[in-house]
């Protein structure tokens, strides 16, 4: 796990692969946002136990054996199937009690009808939904540099037109030379 932000009672746990990471005990935590590539979203009307696995190597994430998945569940019929290291998994069940609740950005509500392009980006991990008017795609992509974010920007922007689209950002980062790649490829954008 590489890091941990904690605010408004939500923690967001950026996950990696093994690494440890401590949890601050000054107030109780309600949510705890999981930050990693391995999530998809997902109806949860076509949901089986059974079938995850094979889902995760169908999107290009073929799962090791002993990665946990955590599913959530939300109150619109869609469900977000996060993938954890089994050391991942037990660190966060012993963090927090039975009561806290999961998410990720995947599942953060749109809250409109219209065509929007939805981005978190968090630094190392961009999280996209497109709507037209229904949700299209959702996606989490993995960035190392300026280059990676630049070719996912130009293939998004090739499939759907900005110039059509809403197109709203979530930046989770300080670094203000990613928002002038965004402005580069979205006239109009909207900050949240």
């Amino acid at each position: 796990m590489k890091g941990i932000s904690n605010t408004n009672k939500m923690v967001s746990i950026r996950l990696t692969g093994g690494h440890s990471f401590s949890v601050p005990t000054t107030e109780k935590v309600d949510v705890v946002e999981l930050l990693t590539e391995h999530t998809l979203l997902v109806p949860e009307q076509f949901y089986a136990a059974e079938g995850i696995r094979a889902a995760f190597a169908a999107s290009g994430m073929a799962l090791d054996q002993e990665m946990q998945i955590i599913p959530i569940r939300t109150d619109k019929g869609m469900m977000a199937l996060v993938a954890l290291t089994t050391d991942e998994h037990e660190t966060l069940k012993r963090a927090y009690d039975e009561e806290v609740r999961y998410t990720t950005p995947l599942l953060s509500p749109v809250g409109n009808i219209e065509p929007t392009i939805w981005l978190c980006d968090t630094g190392d991990l961009i999280y996209i939904k497109v709507y037209d008017p229904k949700l299209q795609m959702a996606e989490v992509v993995p960035v190392e540099d300026a280059a990676d974010r630049d070719y996912l920007l130009a293939r998004l922007t090739q499939s759907c037109d900005p110039n059509r689209y809403t197109v709203r950002l979530n930046l989770r980062t300080n670094d203000k030379s990613i928002l002038r790649q965004y402005k580069n490829y979205f006239k109009r954008l909207q900050c949240e």
